[in-house]
């Protein structure tokens, strides 16, 4: 008797909690208010980002936003006066003169055509010596000459004279020297301005080669 009572009560108090819950306001608030919510979603309409072009944003994906700028590199060909054509200059002869910085220059910008011209030829060739270097085991000594690019030497070659017991430097590598049973001769120095002449090789040990090399003139 007692629980069906409680559910009649609750039963007669479920309307009255509908009634509290529920909230009149009159029609022109109720305008207003949609017509502030229409204005506000007319305002997040136009804040909206603009659509960005596809290829664009994929292009701008593909470039690392933090990548240095790229510079395009170009390597300028050597000017037509900075190396004489080949096809100009005289026969080449025993006694004709090359200067090293000229055949070094010639073989940096055409090796074929210079072999075509100097290879297994005899000539001589004039310059500065930069440097001397005696391989181990064996006799021969080398005099390097200067060039405008120390990539490419110009290796002379030479055999020492049998009457030589050995040949080495002094002074730091500054000075060539050749000893005889009784004395030691100066060959060349570094500095000297020397014509040597020999046999050109072509291309080998990182510059232009001549081999059975006889010194001509030392200043």
């Amino acid at each position: 008797m007692t629980r069906i009572f409680v559910l009649l009560v609750l039963i007669c108090l479920r309307p009255f909690a509908f009634a509290q819950e529920t909230v009149t306001i009159p029609k022109s608030r109720l305008e207003e208010l949609e017509r502030k919510e229409a204005e506000l979603e007319k305002l997040k309409g136009t804040t909206q980002p603009a659509l960005q072009n596809p290829a664009a944003k994929k292009q701008d994906e593909a470039v690392p936003q933090n990548s240095p700028p790229q510079t395009s590199v170009s390597t300028r060909p050597p000017a037509a006066d900075e190396i004489r054509s080949l096809a100009s200059l005289p026969p080449l002869e025993k006694e004709t003169v090359v200067p090293a910085i000229d055949l070094a220059a010639q073989y940096r910008a055409s090796a074929t055509q210079a072999d075509e011209r100097y290879r297994k030829r005899a000539f001589r060739v004039q310059g500065e010596i930069v440097g001397f270097e005696k391989p181990a085991l064996v006799r021969n000594y080398y005099i390097l000459l200067k060039t405008a690019e120390p990539q490419t030497r110009v290796i002379c070659d030479f055999y020492p004279p049998e009457n030589f017991k050995a040949v080495y430097t002094i002074n730091a590598g500054t000075v060539l020297v050749g000893t005889l049973p009784d004395t030691r001769v100066p060959i060349a120095r570094i500095g000297d301005n020397v014509t040597i002449e020999g046999r050109c090789k072509g291309l080998s040990g990182g510059g232009v080669k001549l081999t059975n090399c006889e010194l001509k003139v030392a200043k």
